[in-house]
């Protein structure tokens, strides 16, 4: 079994498949990111993999077909190693420079416009919410891992639960105490970076000491 993390997303490949699925969202892990870059998959159509790679999720390796056009490419497409070889070349050399050509022209500008003017009530959807830290409800663009209402609650939410704890030597008393990785302190508590402060200040003050 193979898994595959994205956005806070699982997507696995399970019993010998070669496309990674998410249950949860009901999408291959290609048909996600087509989506994430594009809008919907009009109804009809299918992603196909360019170079015939079902591990190759790049963006400019996906590409909208109608099935009746996929089904014909992988129609008439052998699968031996040098068919394979001639796909992973020809995108290469033609398709992934024409197709960041064209998205850079005029044309493909306008193209991505209109494309997001007819899909953004969908892409930008949006859903009510509980956050996990602070309990109130929050209204955020439609994903399945909003979990918090703000930056500052799943900051929070980690502190709190831990997740980022590490155990640290006390540079005064030589205890070991737990804090959280990102924290700069280095004793235990306030009285041993008292005491540290006081014999730091004391030991600059008495030359004798010193020497």
């Amino acid at each position: 079994m193979k898994t595959i993390i994205l956005d806070g997303m699982k997507f696995t490949a399970t019993g010998g498949k070669k496309y990674h699925y998410n249950s949860g969202i009901r999408k291959h892990l290609h048909q996600y990111i087509w989506e994430k870059t594009n809008g919907p998959i009009p109804k009809g159509h299918e992603i196909h993999h360019i170079d015939l790679d079902a591990n190759n999720n790049d963006i400019s390796n996906l590409q909208l077909l109608t099935i009746a056009e996929h089904k014909k490419i992988h129609k008439e497409l052998s699968w031996n190693e040098e068919r394979r070889e001639w796909a992973r070349n020809n995108l290469i050399e033609n398709a992934r420079p024409k197709a960041s050509e064209w998205h850079g022209s005029d044309e493909g500008k306008e193209w991505h416009r209109k494309h997001y003017e007819k899909y953004k009530d969908k892409i930008q959807q949006k859903q009510k919410y509980i956050c996990e830290c602070c309990g109130n409800e929050f209204e955020a663009i439609k994903k399945p891992n909003n979990r918090f209402c703000s930056n500052n609650c799943k900051s929070k939410w980690r502190r709190n639960s831990g997740i980022d704890n590490v155990e640290r030597e006390c540079e005064y008393c030589k205890n070991i105490f737990i804090v959280n990785k990102y924290s700069k302190a280095k004793t235990c508590s306030l009285s041993c970076a008292n005491k540290k402060k006081w014999e730091k200040r004391k030991l600059k003050d008495s030359p004798n000491l010193q020497e």
